[in-house]
Order: structure tokens, then C-alpha cells, then sequence
């Protein structure tokens, strides 16, 4: 569950402490409906216009948001496209 009014997100009933960039991130991938969603569009949507698309950033909080998530795991990584909830 994800309220983007209140900030909040949960799984199973459990509250999740994100970070901003960990609830804009998994917004974006909420949003997506199961579709693949590209680093670089993660950049765009979740950072601001002056990230560098050459930083790692965007697998690190990805990271950060899969362990914050827990078991079963629920974002998968698609080489060479991106992410997918």
C-alpha cells in the first residue's frame, strides 16, 4: 500500500520507513502497473533534473528499498532494461 498524500507506505501490514527518494522510487514503480521502468527514468521522475545519469545512486536506493521491502522479494532487476514491481 502506498498513500502519496501521507507519505506512508506499507506491506502486509507492516509500516515501512522509507526515505523520500525510497517512496518516490517505489511510486514510480507502483505507477509502472508490472512495467519494466529504466534507471534512467527513475532519475527523471524520482530525482531532479541535475542527478548524473552516470551515478549508481539508483541501485543503491533500489537496494535500500528491496531489503526495507522484505521477503518475497518484489522488485526484480532486468538487465540491460531497468526494474519492475
Amino acid at each position: 500500500m502506498l498513500d502519496t498524500h501521507r507519505l506512508q507506505a506499507s506491506r502486509d501490514g507492516r509500516h515501512l520507513h522509507l526515505s523520500l527518494k525510497e517512496f518516490a522510487v517505489l511510486d514510480v514503480l507502483m505507477r509502472a502497473d508490472g512495467a519494466v521502468v529504466s534507471a534512467e527514468r527513475l532519475l527523471e521522475e524520482a530525482w531532479d533534473e541535475n542527478a548524473d545519469p552516470f551515478t549508481t545512486v539508483v541501485r543503491v536506493v533500489v537496494s535500500r528499498l528491496r531489503a526495507k521491502l522484505g521477503d518475497p522479494p518484489c522488485i526484480r532487476t532486468v538487465p540491460g532494461a531497468g526494474y519492475l514491481l
